[in-house]
């Protein structure tokens, strides 16, 4: 049994942590930020202010010494986490993948599957686009939000917010075709793009 890669440690390690009303926003070593709803960690959700600033980061989780907590940023990053039963809102049960998708460019293994797993989920599924202080700001159907720098679509970040709305998603791909611009969620998310299209 092979165990696959799911993320891009070194630009999907979390480098700090800051928090608005509603999420906890995790910034990326690659300028991406992943914010994740507070309200799914009651703990951190609790904690004071000097509390959330006393935490660590580690290649893919971030951990609060305080109050013994911490979250997973491959969890958060693919929508493979389990929410606790009486938080859940859109799924009364729990979270089994629907579909498992392999990003090309990853590892190959003798007589398996080549590139990077990853599951196709409603939880991945955006449903607002905006941008915001410099951000592309992805609203994900779970109460996630991905926020990318704008030099990873500036054709998306200069265009009307009309604009920005007309889009259409195929698997996990967005798409204006009025701007003809897309952009791979699952890439995005997983840190595994080609970065010198991006960077």
């Amino acid at each position: 049994m092979h165990e696959w890669p799911i993320i891009h440690d070194q630009r999907c390690s979390a480098r700090e942590v800051q928090f608005t009303d509603e999420h906890a926003m995790f910034h990326l070593a690659d300028g991406r930020i992943i914010g994740v709803p507070l309200s799914w960690f009651p703990l951190i959700h609790a904690a004071t202010v000097q509390q959330r600033q006393n935490y660590i980061c580690y290649h893919s989780s971030v951990y609060w010494r305080d109050i013994d907590d911490g979250i997973d940023i491959t969890a958060m990053l693919t929508g493979l986490y389990i929410v606790q039963v009486s938080l859940r809102k859109t799924h009364p049960k729990p979270h089994f993948p629907t579909t498992w998708l392999y990003l090309e460019g990853g590892p190959s293994y003798p007589d398996s599957e080549t590139g990077v797993p990853f599951v196709q989920d409603t939880r991945n599924f955006p449903k607002a686009v905006s941008v915001v202080d410099g951000y592309l700001v992805f609203e994900l159907s779970d109460g996630r939000v991905l926020c990318l720098p704008a030099r990873f679509s500036p054709r998306l970040a200069q265009a009307s917010d009309s604009q920005r709305q007309g889009y259409e998603v195929e698997g996990l791909t967005v798409r204006w075709q009025q701007l003809d611009e897309s952009i791979d969620l699952i890439a995005m998310l997983t840190g595994f793009y080609d970065a010198a299209r991006f960077c």
